[in-house]
């Protein structure tokens, strides 16, 4: 679903465009000492980090959210743009200047160094943050969205994975075990090289590991101390570091469940019944894993889990009853459509619209602190709340 096509969810469009905006984009500004007693800093700082975390473990910061709420002050004419899908101006290239001042201040961290690399681009401090913290889950997966899934081949071409991308998949499994992402990750990449049955286990084994997280809270904190680092208010840091978030597993997992239909397809004119049971179960589970809380965090990923859950029992009679399900297909769909229509309702609502025209600040940092902490879908519904 591209939430684009509707205007009511102008903002949510901003959010998931606004970050591949970000990340893509922009030039790659050199980076060159702070000085004796910058690096002196950094050293202490990296020396510290990896005395507390050991091996692959990395550490949250100081949560610079919680000065949100402080002498906010917000440019509401760049917040009314950015709710139209217009970027320009919103968050300047980080020079590196600004990116020595950032890491001889809050130190050569795991997530400060991922910060700094995705505000400016500049492969070498992901190269720095992969040479001092290689078993870091939260620079790896860096490293794996450093590099886009290549598009899928044309008919009759061949699909090569690129091997450095594929690299570090691998190395992220060892890193963080108990993350289906990774899995995830290597599916994708699998179906496209026509590595079906390699794709299929690759899946299984991501369903089989509960703990899906995306660092996402450590990430928008380093994000958003840089930004205000850079003379951004906290609220418009917290806002800007929210919006600029890639969101690399939403399309990963969208694609892994078109591929899976796919093979749903195949199996079902090869008559292979036992390949169609599993691809539709498979695609199930993968759609009900973007329920988790940390999937669910933005309304997109909620969209996006309705609609895989939605290819796989459309698949099946309307009336049948698999031990998995619990309820008919029938009755699922209806309550995805209820949930649907709920996510639809609330955004129509024009609470944030509202906020626009009450220019209250306060109340924006609030609704991005409880955003950060609960989840979109909570945080429009308690800003609803708040209209009188």
């Amino acid at each position: 679903m591209n939430p684009r096509v509707i205007p009511v969810l102008a903002l949510l469009a901003a959010i998931v465009a606004c970050a591949y905006f970000f990340l893509w984009s922009g030039l790659s500004p050199n980076v060159g000492n702070a000085g004796d007693a910058a690096d002196a800093q950094r050293a202490k700082a990296t020396s510290a980090e990896q005395s507390a975390n050991g091996a692959g473990k990395i550490s949250t910061p100081a949560n610079p959210s919680s000065a949100v709420g402080k002498n906010p002050v917000v440019d509401w004419k760049r917040f009314a743009a950015l709710m139209k899908g217009d970027f320009n101006g919103m968050i300047s290239q980080a020079t590196s200047a600004d990116i020595e001042r950032f890491l001889a201040k809050h130190g050569e961290t795991a997530v400060n160094l991922v910060a700094a690399f995705q505000a400016t681009h500049d492969r070498r401090l992901l190269d720095r943050a992969l040479e001092l913290f290689p078993n870091s889950p939260i620079v790896l997966m860096a490293a794996v969205e450093s590099i886009p899934a290549n598009p899928s081949p044309k008919p009759g071409e061949t699909y090569v994975p690129d091997a450095q991308r594929m690299a570090f998949i691998e190395r992220l499994k060892a890193a963080d075990p108990n993350n289906p992402l990774p899995w995830i990750y290597s599916a994708q990449e699998l179906f496209q090289s026509g590595q079906t049955g390699d794709a299929v286990a690759a899946i299984h084994a991501a369903l089989d590991r509960p703990a899906f997280y995306t660092y996402a809270n450590e990430r928008m904190d380093s994000a958003q101390q840089l930004l205000e680092d850079r003379g951004r208010s906290p609220v418009e840091a917290s806002l800007l570091a929210m919006v600029s978030l890639p969101l690399p597993q939403i399309s990963a997992a969208n694609q892994v469940s078109r591929s899976l239909m796919e093979l749903q397809k195949s199996a079902t004119e090869s008559g292979d019944a036992t390949a169609v049971a599993d691809a539709i179960r498979l695609n199930y589970d993968l759609g009900r894993t973007f329920a988790t809380p940390e999937a669910s965090r933005t309304l997109i990923g909620q969209l996006v889990g309705f609609s895989m859950e939605k290819r796989a029992l459309e698949s099946l009679p309307a009336d049948a009853q698999p031990d998995w399900l619990g309820v008919t297909p029938a009755q699922r769909l209806a309550e995805i459509e209820t949930q649907k229509q709920n996510v639809s309702t609330l955004i129509g609502d024009g609470g944030l619209e509202w906020l626009i025209q009450s220019q209250n600040d306060e109340l924006l940092a609030e609704y991005l602190r409880r955003n950060r902490t609960d989840g979109e879908f909570s945080a429009l519904t308690w800003l609803k709340t708040q209209k009188k």
